[in-house]
């Protein structure tokens, strides 16, 4: 198989750069060798061809009135910046695949499925290769329903996502790719801290982590975070930008929906406007959220949320100079599998396991009531994609981060990134170490997977990517 080299972008070095921006951000270009891929057809024989991307965005942003994200469902009161749908549809022969990341905390498997027959129906890309990927933003629509206002806004989305797509699928050109990354080590970290007095988890929002009687010592935190911030970037041929694709391990919980009620895209919509600032308001930039179920930024609903989210936006724009291009045929492929898995087992959850965290143990019966009358199994759908070396692979809840690490260390492609919620919405999903230390992701009401329905979604992952490996 032939093997070539990445090259620097606009003729620029691939050592390590270290820049100060409000703490330490090290953004490297990536110079890897890395091996030419060709793009097949549905029966796997296709020919190669040239790469074709386009980009759109739709905005999305709901009405005044409809409920936000979060605990007491406050009521929205106007719109700091929109929420939006950002799409890319890339090709290369008969191979066409659809990203779309949109503003939103969530999508149910419900509305995913309306959203991807819809594509399907207007633009004949085949269900198995479309993305639909919330960056789990906290200042959107409660999702589902919570009201009129929202069940009505909710019923626009079906359209208003397909158009994005549709509008991508028609823009699209013959294009050049590049890769980058910055490593961010500002302004995220793992929340869940251990306590010296039960050898258990605390969440760090919670009141009982700063009173020193009940919580008279922590032993560091449970896991590690996720410093790469990747940036897929797509030129025309004249060189100008025509739009990203970004990955970030972090949960968007800066912008201050507490106490203001009003619509944000958060850190993901600043990253946006960053790019745009840098290559023009031509460039789009579809972001995807890492395993990011227990990482969630240094301060939440902070009033200088759109400062403190630049930390993000420079290291997109870091990464996307420093990229480096990918030279000889760029391989687009798909693939999907729906796959059964076993609930959780929420009859079997103990009360303590929330008063321990400082709640009363009736605040999570309701949501334990759903957990236990959900079917013994549950069917969820995994994806893996790539674009050139480039690896995109999917799970349906909130991923722990050392869950997306592993996915990552097993896939055979160069560079791969996870992302999470990705066509559906099924809670947290802890790690073994997690669910033994408990803590507010472990509760049945949150958490629907089990342990062992976890490891399958996340198994099948890597599956697929070796799969796509093996084909190209």
């Amino acid at each position: 198989m032939k093997q070539f080299a990445l090259k620097p972008h606009h003729q620029r070095s691939n050592r390590y750069r270290k820049r100060a921006s409000g703490g330490s951000l090290l953004a490297l270009g990536v110079g890897l060798v890395l091996f030419a891929t060709a793009a097949f057809a549905a029966d796997g024989k296709g020919a190669r061809g040239e790469l074709k991307v386009g980009f759109s965005q739709v905005d999305i942003t709901p009405p005044v009135g409809a409920i936000i994200t979060g605990p007491s469902a406050p009521i929205s009161t106007g719109t700091d910046d929109p929420l939006r749908a950002r799409a890319m549809v890339v090709q290369n022969g008969d191979r066409k695949l659809a990203i779309v990341g949109v503003d939103l905390v969530k999508v149910t498997h419900s509305l995913a499925d309306r959203i991807i027959a819809l594509v399907t129906e207007r633009t004949g890309i085949t269900r198995d290769a479309v993305l639909i990927c919330p960056s789990h933003n906290h200042s959107s629509p409660f999702i589902p329903m919570g009201g009129p206002a929202n069940k009505g806004y909710i019923d626009t989305l079906p359209q208003l996502i397909s158009d994005s797509i549709v509008q991508a699928n028609k823009a699209l050109q013959p294009a050049r790719m590049s890769i980058g990354r910055s490593l961010v080590y500002d302004g995220h970290f793992n929340r869940r801290v251990i306590s010296k007095a039960d050898g258990l988890v605390l969440n760090t929002w919670l009141k009982k982590v700063d009173d020193l009687k009940q919580t008279p010592q922590v032993l560091g935190t449970e896991g590690p975070i996720d410093p790469e911030l990747w940036v897929a970037r797509f030129d025309a041929m004249d060189g100008k930008m025509l739009g990203t694709l970004v990955n970030f391990t972090c949960h968007p919980a800066l912008h201050d929906r507490i106490k203001i009620h009003t619509w944000s895209a958060d850190f993901p919509g600043v990253i946006a406007e960053h790019i745009a600032q840098a290559y023009g308001k031509q460039a789009v930039c579809v972001f995807t959220q890492g395993a990011s179920g227990n990482i969630i930024p240094t301060v939440m609903w902070t009033p200088d949320w759109r400062e403190r989210s630049a930390v993000f936006g420079r290291a997109a724009v870091e990464a996307a100079k420093g990229a480096m291009p990918v030279e000889g045929t760029v391989a687009v492929d798909y693939v999907r599998r729906d796959v059964d898995v076993p609930r959780c087992n929420a009859e079997a959850h103990r009360p303590e396991a929330i008063s321990r965290l400082g709640w009363r143990p009736e605040s999570f019966e309701g949501t334990k009531r759903v957990a236990a009358a959900m079917p013994r199994t549950l069917n969820m759908p995994v994806s893996a994609a790539r674009i050139g070396p480039f690896a995109i692979a999917t799970n349906p809840g909130e991923l722990f981060v050392e869950w997306g690490i592993e996915v990552k260390r097993r896939s055979p492609f160069p560079h791969t990134v996870l992302s999470e919620l990705t066509n559906d919405s099924v809670g947290y999903e802890p790690t073994e170490l997690a669910f033994k230390h408990e803590g507010y992701e472990t509760l049945a009401g949150v958490n629907f997977v089990s342990l062992d329905g976890i490891q399958k979604l996340v198994d099948t992952a890597v599956e697929l990517l070796q799969d796509l490996w093996k084909k190209n």
